[in-house]
């Protein structure tokens, strides 16, 4: 049974709105230090609600094949679950040190920054949190976890009954991901004429039969 990772639009706004009212209460601390300008909670909320501060595993797949150079894809996660698997290009700055001093300099004013995590909660926060401190920031929506399910599982596995409509294009962009020295070893060693097996020892190995298939055949 496929689990349904897309959350409604309504929801996800609703609990930023309340979140950003909370970090509201403090802003002009996460401002410091972060060479941000002042903080315009307006804009920010209707971002949000436009549900403009996202980005959709389709989109960020398109951006990766376009191989487009004005963002920066950071993962969220712990060091070992990006050493496990983590989205192509994506650099890693744990949550827990994306805010210290170390952290926000790695991160580019200059291009769109695009956070995930592994669902929906902690990389919406933290691209709240960066907004305030004066970024382009987005996030994946509904994270890593949305990325797998959305592009790198094939349609054919969530059901037998789904509708065709739409596999070979989600087939063509999950085969841009699935390159590397393993894969295209496995390619290639899947294209290789397969030798037969050596005759057992004490054996001759079996006579072929030529057939009469008529005049003009050989």
């Amino acid at each position: 049974m496929k689990v349904d990772l897309q959350l409604s639009g309504k929801a996800l706004a609703a609990g930023a709105t309340l979140f950003l009212g909370v970090l509201l209460a403090f802003s002009s601390v996460l401002a410091q230090g972060g060479g941000a300008g002042p903080v315009n909670a307006a804009s920010i909320a209707e971002v949000i609600v436009a549900e403009a501060d996202h980005v959709t595993p389709e989109e960020m797949a398109q951006w990766l094949i376009e191989e487009r150079d004005d963002y920066q894809l950071v993962d969220i996660r712990s060091p070992w679950q990006y050493d496990d698997y983590h989205i192509p290009t994506a650099i890693n700055i744990p949550l827990q040190v994306l805010f210290e001093a170390d952290g926000i300099q790695r991160l580019s004013r200059g291009k769109k920054v695009v956070v995930y995590g592994l669902g929906a909660g902690h990389s919406a926060q933290a691209q709240m949190l960066l907004a305030m401190k004066g970024f382009d920031a987005y996030s994946v929506r509904a994270g890593i976890s949305a990325w797998w399910a959305e592009i790198m599982t094939p349609l054919s596995l969530w059901d037998e009954d789904m509708d065709p409509a739409g596999y070979q294009r989600a087939r063509q962009i999950r085969m841009q991901f699935m390159g590397g020295p393993a894969g295209e070893a496995a390619k290639t060693e899947a294209a290789a004429p397969v030798a037969p097996p050596p005759p057992a020892a004490g054996k001759k190995p079996a006579r072929r039969n030529k057939l009469n298939l008529g005049r003009g055949c050989s």
